[in-house]
């Protein structure tokens, strides 16, 4: 009990904007971190949706809303994945090998051009798809945000690591331990699709529901390739990239089955 307190607290305290622990993070303190991080997701799920509900009574125009629909997970996340993300773009950006490579991946640098210029175009894009987004959809696509970090969860615990990457050493080398993990994330996975497809019946289409899912499953396995391609593995960093990929591509699928004349 004590080690999943303290893996509770470790989640909270390094993905999200909650106080700072003063754990040490090790896999004693880490044992479990991995089934705990799609709980932020969930907070920001939660919060999406009561702003979902809120906005309309509130703003007249829709670009206040689709701005803060589209940076409230950055802001509750302490902005940890776009660190990630900034790095795969600058690593991915610069064509060189893997070593190369997974040496920006490593390095507590500052972000190049690349990484500047594709979060701002970032950015830019998600507060388009907020501004088109119909209130329906948004109850939706809100479950993105615990989807992308259980898939994340999963990675991590079962995709070949790339053979230096020292973000990770809190993984536990038990089996059993991480399998526990890996079932929790499916079963948070599982859940997120159910609620969407019921919301999806009761509010919209069920397309909304099933191009979302249909995204975020592409993402990971385009993810999970690339890692593998170009790193030799994922890393925490490629992660991150991932997690903030997978939360504009979901958003885009639902886009596009609103907009489907079919």
């Amino acid at each position: 009990m004590k080690s999943l307190f303290r893996s509770f607290v470790m989640a909270f305290s390094g993905y999200s904007i909650s106080p700072k622990s003063k754990l040490a993070r090790n896999k004693e303190n880490c044992a479990y971190i991995l089934m705990f991080i799609p709980l932020v997701g969930a907070i920001i799920t939660i919060i999406i949706n009561r702003w979902a509900v809120l906005y309309p009574y509130m703003c007249e125009n829709p670009v206040f809303p689709a701005v803060v629909g589209a940076v409230i997970p950055t802001i509750l996340s302490a902005g940890v994945h776009m660190d990630g993300f900034f790095k795969t773009v600058d690593a991915i950006s610069s064509h060189k090998n893997r070593e190369a490579a997974l040496r920006i991946l490593n390095e507590d640098a500052h972000g190049g051009y690349s990484a500047i210029i594709v979060g701002i175009c970032y950015f830019m894009v998600a507060v388009g798809i907020w501004s088109e987004m119909p209130i329906d959809g948004i109850f939706v696509i809100a479950f993105a945000y615990v989807i992308s970090r259980a898939l994340y969860a999963i990675s991590i615990l079962t995709v070949k690591h790339a053979h230096d990457d020292k973000s990770m050493s809190y993984v536990p080398d038990n089996s059993a331990v991480k399998w526990i993990q890996v079932i929790v994330n499916i079963a948070y996975i599982v859940i997120c699709a159910v609620l969407m497809v019921e919301i999806a019946l009761s509010f919209t289409n069920i397309r909304v529901a099933i191009f979302s899912l249909v995204g975020a499953l592409i993402t990971f396995l385009y993810y999970v390739l690339m890692s593998k391609k170009r790193f030799g593995g994922v890393t925490e960093e490629l992660g991150g990239y991932f997690i903030m990929l997978c939360e504009v591509i979901i958003p885009i699928a639902a886009l596009v089955a609103f907009k489907s004349p079919i």
